[in-house]
């Protein structure tokens, strides 16, 4: 068996480490450098799996009976082309999990929204007294958490609920499309539109990529899936599983809706809309797919209500990072296209400073121009796509649109332009009412590959500026 990819995230090393402990014969490869991988070769040295690297890196992969690419691997490389041609199986990481795995996969994908939902999933299951283990796209990759499933179960004895964990994982279309056999107890697909268009050919690739969450599923199966996308309900039509619609447009007596302000399931109320801490509609829907999900896997939803009022969100989703007189400064480093981008600004009442900018991964920001200038968002822009996004915003009728060289210069940019709080004069002359004051959004509606390694570090590059900007502020209160 051949695994390509040795890289931060692990799974490379974690797909070589399951696939030897169970006697099979491993090669792993990465087209970087021995130094550039040393941590993660280190970490495969009491095994005797085969590491190459640099220019050794696929030798002999013809000979492969199977071929697992990290999902960051495209499937048209020459070397996969030559393993393919010689008969191998291409598989990707997440069929290996599902493979090996003991107990139900509960899996999130969509374009948008899928870590969120993935963690709050988990959170649910756990407070529903369920073991469940998250990983896959986040955290932890899928086989990784499927050895730790058998760990605890082997630990656990007799005991039954040690023994069957449900494992939840988010996945992406990079891992989807080179899967055959992957069959989730429980998908859900919380949206559907154009993305990672640098990687597959078109739209339509990307769409059957997703569309293979619910290739293999039977009657006996759930998939959650949004009913107010167009596109996504569309994919109902390839799952023979019992199918849970969300909606906030329309009542779903046989999945999760909205209604009366509260939040429901199959027609019982589980918690007011006004409770959920996230910011935006998009994020009510997550919540939505996120409780129908934890119904169909079999959870009680009796303490869903408490669990929802809790949760705060995941890193770089809409994350609020604090306050410079008044100004809030909010982190969404993962909206890496411009629909993501428009749900973000969607999300404020307040007058937006948006900072946007990166490697394009979808050439149109028409509709995000045209959201800004109805919002009277201002523009600060960066990256590749600076001049792109500035001619759509202009074009739109944004009046205010500024350049910058770099995130650091950007933040300290978009504050100047952003009003803090203020006192007006209140509504009949009586006094004056506090007004709040407006928001610098980081929401890139660009990928973040022209200068950071990846979306989180462009995020913590944002928070840090931003600490700056608090201490300065407390040092001159």
């Amino acid at each position: 068996m051949h695994v390509i990819g040795l890289g931060e995230y692990g799974t490379g090393r974690a797909v070589a480490r399951a696939l030897w402990r169970r006697g099979a014969r491993v090669t792993v490869s990465d087209i970087k450098p021995a130094e550039e991988v040393a941590g993660e070769v280190e970490g495969l040295k009491d095994t005797d799996v085969m590491v190459l690297t640099g220019e050794e890196a696929y030798r002999g992969i013809e000979d492969a009976e199977v071929v697992v690419p990290s999902p960051g691997v495209p499937l048209d490389i020459p070397p996969l082309q030559r393993a393919r041609a010689a008969g191998a199986e291409i598989i990707s990481d997440i069929e290996v999990g599902y493979l090996l795995a003991r107990g139900p996969i509960l899996a999130v994908t969509g374009t948008k929204g899928k870590t969120t939902t993935t963690t709050l999933i988990g959170e649910l299951l756990r407070e529903a007294g369920i073991s469940a283990l998250v990983g896959g796209n986040i955290g932890s990759p899928l086989v990784a958490v499927v050895e730790e499933a058998g760990a605890a179960a082997a630990a656990g004895g007799r005991d039954p609920a040690l023994q069957r964990h449900v494992l939840v994982a988010e996945v992406s279309s990079f891992q989807l499309e080179a899967t055959r056999r992957f069959r989730p107890r429980v998908a859900v697909l919380l949206n559907l539109f154009a993305d990672h268009l640098d990687r597959h050919l078109d739209v339509a690739a990307y769409r059957e990529a997703k569309a293979k969450v619910f290739a293999n599923q039977q009657p006996g199966d759930s998939a959650v899936i949004a009913r107010d996308d167009a596109e996504a309900w569309a994919l109902r039509e390839r799952t023979q599983a019992r199918v849970w619609p969300f909606s906030l447009q329309e009542p779903q007596p046989s999945g999760a809706d909205m209604g009366d302000g509260w939040l429901r399931v199959e027609g019982e109320r589980v918690c007011l809309a006004s409770a959920v801490r996230l910011r935006g509609r998009h994020n009510l829907a997550n919540v939505l797919a996120a409780l129908a999900a934890a119904k169909a896997i079999g959870a009680p939803l009796d303490r869903a209500g408490q669990t929802v009022a809790r949760f705060p969100g995941v890193e770089h989703r809409l994350e609020v990072v604090g306050s410079v007189r008044g100004v809030m400064f909010v982190n969404d480093s993962q909206a890496t296209t411009p629909q993501a981008t428009i749900a973000a600004l969607e999300a404020f009442d307040e007058r937006v400073t948006l900072i946007a900018g990166g490697r394009t991964k979808v050439h149109d920001f028409r509709e995000l121009g045209e959201v800004m200038a109805r919002r009277g968002a201002r523009l600060v822009v960066i990256g590749e796509a600076a001049e792109e996004l500035a001619e759509a915003a202009g074009r739109a009728g944004v009046a205010e649109v500024v350049r910058a060289d770099a995130l650091p210069a950007a933040v300290k940019t978009a504050y100047a332009l952003t009003r803090p709080g203020a006192h007006l004069a209140g509504a009949g002359g009586r006094g004056p009412a506090p007004q709040r004051g407006e928001v610098v959004l980081l929401s890139p509606a660009c990928a973040s590959f022209d200068m950071f390694h990846d979306m989180a570090e462009r995020g913590r590059v944002f928070k840090a500026v931003v600490q700056e900007l608090m201490q300065r502020a407390r040092e001159l209160a």
